[in-house]
């Protein structure tokens, strides 16, 4: 089955977003000290995961450095869990929506098959982009202040001029 753009399957792919999240927001407010700690990292390593089966997968490593806004999150996501940057963490907050887009705006994932690894290594870790900043706020493990602000804005807009989103996956899906 073909995960499709704005078809049944697409629809229910972006409904189960906030299910994902709830539950594990859920589990992890339960855990306390070294497992929260431990769980989440794991989780954050996801993105790690996605960017070392582009590298790898695709046979084409020049195409596929972590270059775009999504891999960028991936990137800062262990360090924000580890190092418990608060203000690194409000620019995740604003990069989750990039990748929210990313799943809903799914034009160049779209002819890949439902439950492939290409569609695990790109929904799953996107979930992760857009929720664990959400997750990591709502534990109190971040938080947004006015003067953070200036750099939330700044960053993005020099990784954009730098760093212009290619499509990930254009036309690669098997």
């Amino acid at each position: 089955m073909v995960w499709g753009t704005f078809g049944i399957t697409h629809i229910v792919s972006l409904l189960l977003v906030p299910v994902i999240l709830v539950g594990l927001y859920q589990i992890l407010k339960r855990l306390r000290g070294k497992a929260q700690d431990i769980a989440l990292l794991c989780l954050s390593l996801l993105g790690i995961a996605a960017i070392l089966y582009n590298l790898l997968m695709w046979g084409s490593p020049w195409e596929y450095l972590p270059l775009h806004l999504c891999s960028l999150n991936a990137l800062l996501l262990p360090i924000v869990v580890i190092s418990k940057r608060k203000g690194l963490g409000s620019l995740l907050l604003l990069w989750a929506f990039g990748a929210i887009f990313g799943l809903i705006l799914n034009y160049a994932m779209a002819e890949c098959e439902l439950l492939s690894w290409t569609f695990f290594f790109y929904y799953f870790p996107h979930v992760l982009y857009f929720g664990l900043p959400i997750l990591l706020w709502k534990l109190g493990r971040i938080e947004v202040s006015a003067k953070q602000i200036p750099m939330t804005i700044a960053a993005p807009s020099t990784s954009f001029t730098i760093c212009p989103s290619r499509g990930a996956f254009v036309s690669k899906c098997r």
